[in-house]
């Protein structure tokens, strides 16, 4: 999971590097993916997210109570997020269009599967507060999406923060990792299969 959300920061923050000026144009993260010097760093931070959280919740689904359901929003991320970069908004028209609605799709998924990923934790006071830090940022962005001039990236940014932080809270809590075997055990816990029975001493 630190990892996909490693990648999506690292690619944005070399995006910024490069071209500082994203940040004053109301366009949000999508401006890196129009220009020649940022698109490959910002679609590369954009393919690691997608696979390292995609990874992160099928390996978990198993442990959580809706298996099925965070595999198909496990999907649906990846989805979307190949979508969004295949989609650049300068192409105009129907190409624009379908890129905010798969932008807009995206964060509706986002908000879903961190809603139910707090539920899942039993509302933990931590995930909620990051769960609002996420609501906030797509509050932001929603209010500026369509205008000239504004905060959309400082939304987009804290709206994706705020998700990070939800996922890396709450995961472990619904779905604990499972523990490797201890070495002192012979690699086996007791009563697994293949492992040797008891010998009494007696």
């Amino acid at each position: 999971m630190a990892k996909g959300q490693a990648c999506l920061f690292g690619g944005l923050g070399v995006c910024v590097t490069l071209r500082p000026e994203g940040l004053a144009v109301n366009h949000g993260m999508s401006y890196y993916g129009v220009h020649w010097q940022t698109v490959l760093p910002y679609a590369a931070g954009l393919a690691g997210a997608a696979l390292f959280t995609h990874r992160a919740l099928r390996d978990a689904a198993a442990r959580t109570p809706s298996p099925a359901r965070l595999r198909r929003m496990a999907d649906s991320f990846v989805v979307l997020l190949a979508g969004i970069v295949l989609t650049p908004y300068t192409l105009g028209g129907v190409v624009d269009w379908a890129h905010r609605g798969l932008g807009a799709a995206l964060f509706v998924l986002q908000l879903l599967l961190a809603g139910w990923l707090v539920v899942w934790a039993h509302g933990d006071v931590a995930g909620v507060a990051f769960l609002l830090v996420q609501f906030g940022g797509g509050v932001l962005a929603a209010v500026y999406v369509l205008q000239t001039e504004g905060l959309l990236i400082h939304g987009e940014a804290t709206f994706q923060l705020g998700f990070a932080l939800v996922l890396a809270r709450t995961l472990p809590l619904v779905a604990p990792p499972i523990a490797a075997p201890s070495p002192a055990a012979g690699g086996a816990p007791a009563g697994a299969p293949g492992s040797a029975p008891a010998v009494s001493a007696q």
